[in-house]
Order: structure tokens, then sequence, then C-alpha cells
């Protein structure tokens, strides 16, 4: 027995990355953390597969990045109006649209959640095994970035701001960092930041890798 992702997402994911091969996946998530399991959550693995013992998520994150062409709220919008019956849940950009089960169904309502979820695309199926192992393709837009990007990528001033990991020797962006933190301000990324920058990427569903990439700047910097 062991935890896996729906086989309905897993289709998604890869069709995600075949469409857009070079797309950022920074803010790609399935299963939760700690955090995610002391709560309701898609993200946990609370769906048992019989014929196997297998936990089964039934939660996507995928990352938004206009740049690659994978913008996330054009994603969701082409989903959605798919009224694919997989769908148990979308939440985009302070929003939430249910499938056809409801509440009312296809319709975007106010995300009240701590995640405002403008840095990924949240898509949850349904917990019946014929909806969330159902690996038909999905509907995906096109290749082309849009026009206008449903929601803008992070700033240029935080994605030009350098990439900082445990021993980065960019003493005045580390301090800078530090004191976005609020931990003590020494210049050294040591374990000491490495796990506070891990605290705040679970904090703002960030993969808590330890990297201090344009996405977790945009997180800190608000």
């Amino acid at each position: 027995m062991a935890d896996r992702i729906a086989k309905s997402l897993s289709k998604l994911r890869s069709q995600a990355n075949a469409r857009w091969p070079g797309r950022n996946k920074a803010s790609d998530g399935w299963i939760g953390d700690r955090a995610h399991r002391g709560r309701e959550s898609d993200h946990n693995p609370h769906v048992r597969d019989h014929a196997t013992g297998d936990g089964v998520v039934t939660a996507l994150d995928l990352t938004h990045d206009p740049n690659s062409g994978c913008d996330a709220g054009v994603l969701a919008e082409v989903v959605i109006a798919s009224r694919d019956p997989r769908i148990k849940y979308i939440i985009w950009n302070r929003r939430i649209t249910s499938g056809d089960a409801g509440p009312s169904p296809w319709e975007k309502r106010q995300y009240t959640g701590s995640n405002a979820h403008t840095m990924h695309v949240h898509i949850s199926v349904k917990a019946t095994k014929a909806e969330y192992d159902n690996e038909a393709a999905w509907a995906l837009p096109g290749t082309a970035p849009p026009a206008t990007p449903s929601a803008p990528p992070p700033p240029a001033e935080v994605v030009k701001r350098k990439v900082l990991k445990k021993r980065s020797k960019h003493t005045q962006d580390v301090r800078y960092l530090q004191k976005l933190l609020g931990i003590a301000v020494d210049g050294v990324f040591g374990s000491e930041t490495e796990e506070a920058v891990k605290k705040a990427q679970k904090e703002n569903g960030l993969p808590a890798d330890g990297i201090v990439g344009p996405y977790t700047w945009a997180a800190l910097i608000k």
C-alpha cells in the first residue's frame, strides 16, 4: 500500500508538461505537507482505492507561468468551460468554481481560504474511482501565451533578484531575505535561514525546498 496521485490528475500533469515543456514548476504540488495533514484537504490521501489499498490524493496544483504559455487563469477557464465531469472544484486567484455536483455548479464564488491561489491553480477531482482514475485527455489552452495574462507573474524586480539557497554568498541579498523572514540578520544563509525559508514556503503553498526563487521572493515581498 502506498500514497499516489489520482490517475486523472497524473494525466493532466503529463499533458501540461508536454504542452509547456519549459514551464516553471515552483508552485506545483499534489500531496500535502504536515500542515495539510492537520485539516480537511484534497491534498491528503483520504480516498482509499479498495482494490489496492492505496491512499489516493485527488488534488493537483499547477504553477502559474504565463511566460511559458502555462497561464493558470486561462487553464482554469478552459477546464471549467469543458464541463469535465471529473471536476470537484477548481481554485484560482481567490475564486472557487465547483463542478456539476455543486454547490452553484460552474459559477465562480469568492474563496476565503488563507492561500489566495495566485501562484498556482488548484484542481480537485471527485472521490469516486470512475472519476479520479479516469485517464481521458483534458481540455487545455493553446501553446501561445494570451495577449493579456490572467494575472501578472511576479514583478520584474522580484524576477531579477538572485536565487538564494544554503551557503549562498550574496551577503546583501541574504540580509534582506532574513529581514523579510523576521529572523536574525547576519548575511549568512545557514540552516536557520533555510528552515525559516521552508516554513514561509509551506505557509504560502509553495514547495518547501529552501531555495528562494522568484515565486518565493514574490510571496515574501508583499
